[in-house]
């Protein structure tokens, strides 16, 4: 280590720690069997690899030229666009995938917060209809005890 300064070790930490995960996801994204399992698996790469890739960048130069705020500036806005692009182009990629009826693997549910959502409409219409055929019932023992007078 009589060459790397302090500097230079941090930033090859968090370059190397981004590009593993990077690595990672896109052999996540190989072994995945459908498109949407293959966008959730990378969200880590574009969540926290590409970023820690961008703070490694930066740790180097501000360790190389010294603390320059135009370099911590583009280092922000840089990985402010990586999240919210990747989020934003995520969902919009996810939303393609499930509308084109492209297959997806029977072990995948895209309807959980759906099924979890129509169980209520579902509760409050048999609720409904319960209520509606008990005053019908009641309707017609009126209208019979009526018809009996």
């Amino acid at each position: 280590m009589a060459g790397f300064e302090v500097y230079e070790l941090t930033a090859a930490v968090l370059i190397l720690g981004g590009a593993l995960l990077v690595l990672l996801s896109a052999v996540s994204m190989l072994r995945a069997k459908d498109a949407l399992q293959m966008m959730n698996v990378f969200s880590p790469a574009a969540g926290m690899g590409l970023p820690l890739v961008v703070i490694g960048i930066f740790v180097h130069l501000t360790g190389r030229d010294g603390f320059e705020w135009w370099t911590l500036m583009m280092a922000a806005v840089t990985i402010c666009a990586l999240v919210i692009v990747s989020s934003l182009a995520s969902n919009t990629l996810a939303r393609a995938v499930y509308q084109s009826g492209a297959p997806l693997d029977p072990a995948t549910h895209p309807q959980d917060l759906a099924d979890a959502g129509s169980g209520r409409q579902e509760s409050a219409e048999s609720t409904e209809s319960t209520e509606s055929t008990e005053s019908t019932e009641s309707g017609e023992r009126t209208g019979r005890a009526a018809s009996d007078d």
